[in-house]
């Protein structure tokens, strides 16, 4: 999925690494080498560096990523150590209003993982009180400084 450049993106976040894999092929199965380095688990959004962001530098970093995600650059991520770090603590640097749809991982589309960013996921990504609160509450009381309303091309809600 291409974000054009008409689409206005944001997301949290300080630069992630990308790195390229190495694959070898060994007894007819690929192999893919990742060097624990190369994992993007130590990079994660603080209050520190949240508040140092503004909202045109959270577009500029979605864009960014988005155009890495457009080139087929991998990320890889520590899901599970992500998962233990944010339990401290969330702050997102954009807040996402995305379709259910399964084709548009808001988090891959824009070289994330969890901590980075909030995504209220429903169908058509149509909005009523309860999406409003939740896009409220991660602005106001998170701190996110982006509100995104990502659409995608073929939506079925929509048809």
């Amino acid at each position: 999925m291409r974000i054009t450049s008409t689409f206005y993106a944001v997301i949290a976040a300080a630069s992630f690494l990308l790195i390229s894999v190495s694959c070898r092929t060994n007894h007819d199965k690929e192999v893919i080498t990742v060097d624990k380095e190369d994992i993007i688990d130590e990079e994660f959004l603080t209050e520190k560096l949240q508040s140092k962001l503004t909202p045109d530098i959270v577009i500029d970093i979605l864009k960014k990523r988005n155009e890495e995600f457009v080139d087929d650059n991998l990320t890889i991520r520590n899901t599970s150590s992500r998962v233990r770090k944010a339990s401290l603590g969330q702050y997102p640097g954009a807040v996402f209003l995305s379709c259910i749809d399964s084709r548009v991982p808001v988090e891959d589309v824009f070289h994330s993982g969890i901590g980075d960013m909030f995504v209220a996921r429903v169908a058509g990504n149509v909005s009523n009180e309860d999406i409003l609160g939740s896009l409220e509450y991660s602005c106001k009381v998170s701190g996110a400084k982006v509100i995104v309303v990502l659409g995608h091309e073929h939506c079925g809600a929509i048809k």
